[in-house]
């Protein structure tokens, strides 16, 4: 139970819809910020960078590896909504779920005591 109570932290949930749908409609809102920023700053650098953080977020909180599909689904949603440009809106979403499974998946074969792990031959005998 305590595993599902991390999974519904406010990080994760909340700033899925706010970076999907939110900050593009703001963004064509406001005439001076002109497209170039939206694709760049919000699309790939910004929204890439929330990309590895849910990867490591659910990676360190020992979630269930399937929550990494939710924010594409939802960026995708946002671009057949019209939030985002059609063109290029479900490349991102593409490409933020394999940043997200390349951060959730980093390190893995490397674990730190994976290596330095004892076998016991003929298994544990504690005291008795």
């Amino acid at each position: 139970m305590s595993r599902l109570k991390e999974v519904f932290d406010w990080r994760f949930w909340i700033w899925q819809p706010i970076l999907a749908f939110l900050l593009p409609f703001l963004i064509d809102q406001i005439h001076f910020l002109g497209t170039n920023f939206k694709i760049i700053g919000l699309l790939f650098i910004l929204n890439s960078a929330f990309s590895v953080f849910v990867g490591l977020y659910l990676r360190s909180h020992g979630s269930f590896w399937y929550l990494l599909i939710v924010w594409p689904l939802i960026f995708a949603l946002a671009t057949w909504l019209g939030f985002n440009e059609s063109l290029y809106g479900y490349f991102f979403a593409i490409l933020y779920l394999v940043i997200g499974i390349f951060s959730y998946t980093h390190g893995q074969t490397e674990e730190i005591d994976y290596n330095d792990q004892i076998p016991v031959d003929g298994g544990f005998k504690g005291d008795r």
